[in-house]
């Protein structure tokens, strides 16, 4: 019976989740509007198309592949885990962890880079944010999940976790133009805000390459990579290149085109392996 629910919720939570992101998304824009403090409204629905480009390929291949991966090394699972209300939270602290892992690579290979720095490249911070991606997220944002069942956590259960986590980001995403710019300091120690993905954001030298974690700061400290807002630096949004946020087919392809550039101008195999597996940044050329 609990497995039928479980599975009711997990074939649900698509559909569920798209209809709550765009609610959530639509009242912030709308609220923004009717504050006039909205200023990219083209980059906001590039937002929206760069969202659709990186949800369909993932939704496809869950249905198609990915749970059944998730089922296969579910019967191949270390530890019989069960449904106690205890795993529940310690699936969500795993899902939370991989997400952490997943999001720090983006940032430290250049190739996973090309597809995340799609979702840096916005000037101005808003909800839709949270929905921009790349059309080949659906090769890198699996893995949050996919093995997870070897644990031996259901995969109903995680594609559930994942519906929260997903709804959080949304909410980290929130503009600060209403959402206030300081949280109590009790909840920025345990729990990543808006305020605190913000600097995330930031092209900012004090901020670059910081504040990986989806809900719980607890990865950030583990791994050094916390950063507390800094009084006199004020977030400033986008790359750290000029980009056209609001055009989309720049911002889903000129890091690719960046990249192969490279690769094709390095005359050594190791060079040209060094350019895509190497931290953004990287060149033959500084060593």
């Amino acid at each position: 019976m609990i497995t039928e629910t479980l599975a009711w919720y997990a074939d649900n939570i698509p559909l569920i989740l798209t209809l709550a992101a765009i609610v959530i998304v639509a009242v912030e824009w709308l609220v923004l509007a009717r504050l006039r403090r909205i200023e990219q409204h083209r980059e906001g629905w590039v937002n929206i198309f760069c969202g659709a480009a990186s949800f369909f390929p993932v939704f496809l291949l869950n249905i198609i592949i990915i749970m059944t991966v998730m089922f296969a090394f579910y019967e191949m699972r270390l530890f019989d885990l069960g449904l106690d209300w205890y795993v529940w939270i310690l699936a969500y602290i795993a899902y939370d962890f991989m997400s952490f892992i997943v999001h720090l690579a983006s940032h430290k290979v250049r190739l996973l880079w090309c597809m995340h720095s799609v979702h840096h490249s916005p000037k101005e911070m808003k909800a839709s944010v949270s929905f921009r991606g790349s059309f080949a997220d659906f090769l890198v944002t699996p893995h949050t999940t996919l093995w997870l069942p070897l644990l031996g956590f259901h995969p109903f259960m995680v594609i559930l976790m994942e519906g929260v986590g997903l709804l959080y980001g949304i909410f980290l995403h929130f503009s600060d133009k209403w959402m206030p710019e300081y949280e109590p300091r009790w909840l920025r120690w345990f729990f990543i805000t808006p305020s605190i993905h913000r600097l995330h954001h930031g092209n900012n030298d004090s901020y670059l390459d910081t504040n990986y974690g989806l809900m719980f700061t607890l990865w950030d400290r583990v791994f050094n990579t916390y950063q507390p807002r800094i009084p006199e630096v004020y977030p400033t949004y986008g790359l750290t290149k000029e980009l056209d946020s609001a055009n989309f087919r720049i911002s889903q392809t000129d890091e690719f085109i960046s990249l192969w550039r490279d690769v094709q101008n390095a005359p050594r195999w190791l060079d040209k392996l060094s350019y895509l597996f190497k931290p953004p940044g990287w060149s033959q050329h500084v060593l």
